[in-house]
């Protein structure tokens, strides 16, 4: 190889190396907050493919346990972004916390459910009554727990409410320090799987709350980055599109950041979909959720959705108007 032709090709090295460090400093630095939960797989999976650094992000996942955790989180300039479920967020809104909700990340309330001992003796909701039931306060499981109480005829305290985290109920129930479960999957798979036919599920919670939940974004991060905020929502929309389109491939992605075998997460996305909309059923459960937890005294009053959901509408239709495509 001649000595011109060795010169070009290390120029051409050089400049390639230049331009790829070039773009990698251009990147928005974001820390995302990711709960270990299936139904916020679209972010994890946005990011192990590649599509949120495609869309001008450089990206440090920080996993989460809880939408409580998550505000926290957010509340303190810990993490830029997170998810937060539909009774979080309300909460979060009531409290005037400073992020915004931009998109949903998922939506099925049937990913909850109430999973119970066979040996107590459970086999219709009256039979919860004075039962010591697993349930992570402020959420959408706590709110249906006590819709389905209330259409059965008993009153919110008719179980024995005992806190607990998503994760660590399982244990719980395996243990028999309670008689029932109020969870998400694989969460609910999961422990019914450990449990080896000791365990019914008891009935679903779809009817009765949204699933899933909101892509929140801090203010100052907004404030900081104010042209790539819709940017970060194309990139959930494009990686919620994938999901959907590779389905398993995705549920592999995920059972990694999971630390489950992919079938746990197969099953759990059955009961998801990945839509970035808000549907008529969402709109009425954020009115529902408020009133509940205004009821139970975890929020100081009743909020108005709409009122909080002014940038989440102006940004969504700033995006569908770029990329529609990414809602098919």
């Amino acid at each position: 190889m001649s000595t011109k032709r060795m010169a070009a090709l290390a120029a051409a090295a050089a400049f390639l190396l230049t331009a790829g460090t070039a773009e990698a400093q251009q990147r928005t630095k974001v820390r995302f907050g990711v709960l270990t939960t299936a139904s916020q797989a679209a972010f994890y999976v946005g990011v192990k493919k590649g599509i949120f650094e495609k869309h001008g992000f450089d990206i440090e996942v920080k996993p989460l346990a809880t939408g409580v955790q998550a505000n926290q989180a957010l509340a303190a300039n810990q993490v830029d972004w997170s998810g937060g479920g539909v009774e979080s967020t309300v909460v979060a809104w009531a409290n005037g916390l400073a992020f915004k909700a931009y998109s949903m990340y998922a939506k099925g309330g049937d990913s909850y459910g109430i999973l119970v001992r066979n040996d107590a003796g459970i086999r219709t909701v009256q039979d919860l009554k004075g039962k010591r039931v697993a349930v992570p306060q402020g959420t959408a499981p706590a709110q249906g727990l006590s819709q389905v109480l209330q259409q059965a005829g008993l009153p919110a305290d008719a179980v024995r409410r005992v806190n607990a985290t998503y994760g660590g109920m399982g244990q719980m129930l395996i243990q028999g320090a309670v008689e029932a479960m109020v969870g998400l999957e694989p969460f609910l798979t999961l422990t019914a799987e450990k449990m080896e036919g000791q365990a019914t599920l008891l009935l679903r919670l779809g009817k009765h709350v949204q699933g899933g939940g909101f892509f929140l974004i801090t203010d100052e991060w907004a404030a900081a980055n104010p042209t790539k905020v819709a940017d970060a929502v194309a990139a959930l929309w494009e990686s919620q599109q994938w999901l959907r389109r590779n389905p398993r491939e995705g549920a592999a992605l995920e059972a990694e950041f999971l630390k489950v075998e992919p079938r746990i997460v197969e099953v759990t996305f059955k009961w998801l979909s990945y839509d970035p909309l808000i549907d008529a059923f969402t709109s009425q459960s954020l009115q529902t959720t408020s009133s509940y937890l205004a009821q139970e005294g975890l929020i100081p009053r009743p909020v108005d959705p709409k009122d909080h959901l002014v940038a989440f509408d102006r940004v969504v239709a700033e995006v569908k108007a770029r990329n529609p495509g990414f809602l098919e």
